[in-house]
C-alpha cells in the first residue's frame, strides 16, 4: 500500500523535487515544494511565523507528498506527519554537478521559480548563490539528516534511506513510487 503522506528529503540538487513530481504523477499524491512557500518575491524568505503556519496547513491534507531541506520546527512538522520519509542521501560529487547544470539551465532559460524568482547568471555569481550555499552547507546537511533519520533516533518512523544515485529510481519503482520502467527503456 502506498504512504498517504511521504517527506522527500536531502542535500541541495540531490533531485528531490524532481522525484517528488514523478512520484506525485504515479501516486495521485499532491506534491508541496517546501520553496514554494519558504521564498517571497525578489528571493525574501516570507518570515518563519509565517512560513511555519503555511507548512503546518499545507501538512494538514490527508495525502501528499513534501520536498525539501529545512530544519528545525519545519523537519519536525514535516516528519511527525510523514508515514514514509525518504532520505537522498547522495554525495556532494553528484550533486554538485546537478547544482551547476541546473542553476545554468535555469538562468539561461529565465526558468521561474518560487514566488516569481528566477536565478540569473548575475546571482549566481553573488556570495550568496546558491551555487555556493549548496556546497557549503552539503556535508552539515547530510550530518542533520544522518542523526534525525538514525534507526535509534528516528523514533519509529519508516525511513527509505538512499545514498547511491544509480538506486534510487529502483527502488522507488521496488516501493511502488515509481512508474515501473517501460520495456525497452
Amino acid at each position: 500500500m502506498t504512504p498517504r503522506r511521504i517527506a522527500l528529503v536531502g542535500p541541495v540538487a540531490s533531485g528531490k523535487s524532481t522525484l517528488a513530481t514523478a512520484i506525485a504523477a504515479h501516486t495521485g499524491l499532491r506534491h508541496v515544494d517546501l520553496d514554494d512557500l519558504f521564498w517571497g518575491p525578489q528571493w525574501t524568505p516570507v518570515g518563519a511565523s509565517n512560513f511555519h503556519a503555511a507548512v503546518r496547513h499545507a501538512l494538514a491534507a490527508t495525502a501528499w507528498i513534501a520536498d525539501g531541506n529545512y530544519g528545525g520546527d519545519v523537519a519536525e512538522i514535516l516528519l511527525e506527519r510523514a508515514e514514509l520519509t525518504i532520505w537522498l542521501d547522495l554525495p556532494l560529487r553528484t550533486c554538485l554537478p546537478r547544482l551547476i547544470r541546473r542553476s545554468i539551465r535555469r538562468a539561461a532559460t529565465g526558468q521561474e521559480l518560487f514566488a516569481g524568482n528566477r536565478e540569473t547568471f548575475r546571482h549566481l555569481a553573488s556570495r550568496d548563490s546558491i551555487l555556493w550555499w549548496g556546497p557549503a552547507h552539503h556535508h552539515q546537511h547530510r550530518r542533520r539528516w544522518a542523526q534525525r533519520l538514525h534507526p535509534l533516533t528516528a523514533g519509529g518512523m519508516s525511513v527509505l534511506h538512499l545514498d547511491q544515485p544509480a538506486a534510487v529510481a529502483p527502488q522507488l519503482r521496488a516501493h511502488g513510487l515509481l512508474a515501473p520502467k517501460e520495456a525497452g527503456a
